[in-house]
């Protein structure tokens, strides 16, 4: 009995030793690349996460639609795994998808606040930089995808959650005309008293069209005040009946802040692309 249980113990510590001498192997996503990007209008490095999808490489004259989106170094798996079922299903067509990010060691909590908001709070130094980041995206993210890597200028979708939300909703507002599908999750409508209803109630009284598809979403566990704000703007929104403009909100039923973001992506995607593929 304890000559067995010698030679148990002494493989397993063979076993072990060895394990420990092969190099493990990670888990990475494929199809991906990060391209780094100096601003010439926010004054930063910022990192673009790009999902290219499956049929990229044997497609080399293919324009795809494009999605872009905020906070990349969160939600890049998260979409990449909700691409992938949607194209199963045959729920959108393929398309590339390009996250906004930062090279690593940035606070993200300060640059979002910066970079996601279009007024600026005595509260949350530095804010208020929306204008230069929108900019950034415009000016310098969508023609570098549309020159380089197949992006198709007729078909761009902005997303975000949270101040994410709110920063895609005030590019609905500043810029109606650039994408042509926008995906607000949760989106802080409150910041600063409620600046974006302001900006939606500018760009009504300038009788401008907003073709475009727009989704907004809030989960149903979420703070009452938060979710009866979000509500309101898309009361407003709706009243100006812009042309072209195609609304569609949604409750995710038992969900919160954090958790109701894969549902609201799903949902999104399939309606932004919905009978037009």
């Amino acid at each position: 009995m304890k000559k067995t249980l010698l030679v148990l113990l002494l493989a397993l510590g063979v076993s072990a030793a060895a394990s420990a001498g092969q190099t493990q192997k990670k888990f990475v996503l494929g199809n991906t690349d990060i391209v780094s990007v100096k601003s010439a209008y926010t004054g930063q490095t910022h990192e673009l996460i790009i999902v290219y999808p499956d049929s990229y490489w044997s497609n080399p004259d293919k324009k795809y639609p494009v999605l872009y989106f905020t906070d990349a170094y969160w939600d890049t798996p998260l979409l990449a795994s909700a691409y992938g079922n949607l194209v199963y299903d045959k729920m959108t067509p393929e398309f590339i998808m390009v996250g906004l990010s930062y090279p690593d060691g940035t606070d993200v909590g300060s640059a979002r606040v910066r970079d996601f908001t279009y007024t600026s709070m005595w509260t949350a130094p530095g804010s208020g930089k929306g204008d230069q980041f929108l900019n950034f995206l415009e000016k310098e993210v969508a023609p570098l995808i549309e020159s380089k890597y197949h992006g198709d200028k007729d078909n761009r979708t902005l997303a975000g959650a949270s101040l994410g939300g709110l920063f895609t909703l005030g590019a609905a507002m500043k810029t109606p005309d650039f994408f042509t599908g926008y995906i607000a999750l949760s989106p802080t409508v409150v910041w600063d008293s409620g600046a974006v209803f302001k900006l939606e109630d500018a760009l009504a009284r300038q009788h401008r069209p907003l073709k475009a598809r727009v989704f907004i979403s809030v989960g149903s566990l979420e703070p009452g005040q938060y979710r009866e704000s979000i509500e309101q703007f898309e009361k407003q929104l709706a009243t100006h009946q812009y042309k072209g403009l195609q609304l569609q909100s949604v409750t995710i039923q038992g969900m919160s802040h954090g958790t109701s973001k894969l549902e609201g992506y799903l949902r999104g995607l399939k309606w932004v692309w919905e009978n037009r593929q």
